[in-house]
């Protein structure tokens, strides 16, 4: 059994940060430094009971703040004491998976092998997004796009050069939480078609003009939220 669940549970908290006044602000860098001290701030004060019980406990937990929640091993105990408290909305399973061997990464990335395309797909015709090329002149120019998924080939010809680190590096361009690696890879393929959809080269993305950088939080293809967050 190469997967296993533990005892974790994710538990979202009642009260959620409000940034309606952060929206208004004009200034990216300052509204980027507001969002973060708001929601840490909001999260440290309306997780405290909680901590300060798991501390006293010695329970392991994870607080989360761009979501208002919490990550905590433990069972069913530990979850009927987190449904009678106030300030939790709800609490819900947090499973994962070990990483895959090299072995069955390989056998994973074949599944995903396939001829060159030509031309312009057919996903591309079918949502207009040619048309769109065409007529006002559009690609994607000047969007970054953030991935989420199993990584991403930097060296597959239709998505290394709209890479945002191709020329100032990967340092804030990518991140591997799993086995730190240092430029972007892709074990598995899921996340090289996922973007090369949305922005690949040769008629198989949406935005070709567009740039991209990624994390590789799925490495099994099982997500949760604390994962994602």
């Amino acid at each position: 059994n190469r997967g296993f669940y533990g005892d974790r549970l994710f538990v979202i908290m009642k009260d959620q940060a409000d940034l309606s006044d952060v929206r208004q602000i004009r200034n990216i860098e300052e509204r980027r430094t507001a969002a973060y001290n708001e929601l840490t701030q909001f999260a440290n004060e309306s997780q405290a009971g909680l901590r300060e019980t798991f501390d006293s406990f010695g329970a392991e937990y994870t607080p989360y703040y761009l979501v208002n929640a919490m990550e905590v091993r433990g069972g069913t105990l530990v979850r009927l004491f987190l449904l009678t408290r106030p300030e939790v909305d709800r609490v819900i399973p947090s499973p994962r998976l070990r990483p895959a061997s090299q072995a069955d990464a390989m056998a994973l990335s074949e599944l995903f092998s396939s001829p060159p395309p030509n031309g312009v797909q057919w996903n591309v015709s079918m949502i207009g997004a040619d048309k769109v090329w065409e007529e006002f002149g559009v690609r994607g120019e000047g969007i970054v796009i953030g991935q989420s998924d199993s990584g991403v080939d930097v060296n597959h010809p239709d998505v290394k050069d709209s890479y945002r680190g191709k020329d100032s590096g990967d340092d804030y361009n990518w991140f591997d939480p799993w086995y730190g690696g240092t430029a972007p890879y892709d074990d598995n393929g899921h996340g090289t078609h996922t973007l090369g959809t949305v922005l690949g080269q040769n008629g198989i993305g949406v935005a070709p003009g567009a740039t991209w950088f990624a994390c590789m939080n799925l490495n099994r293809n099982l997500g949760n939220p604390a994962l994602y967050l």
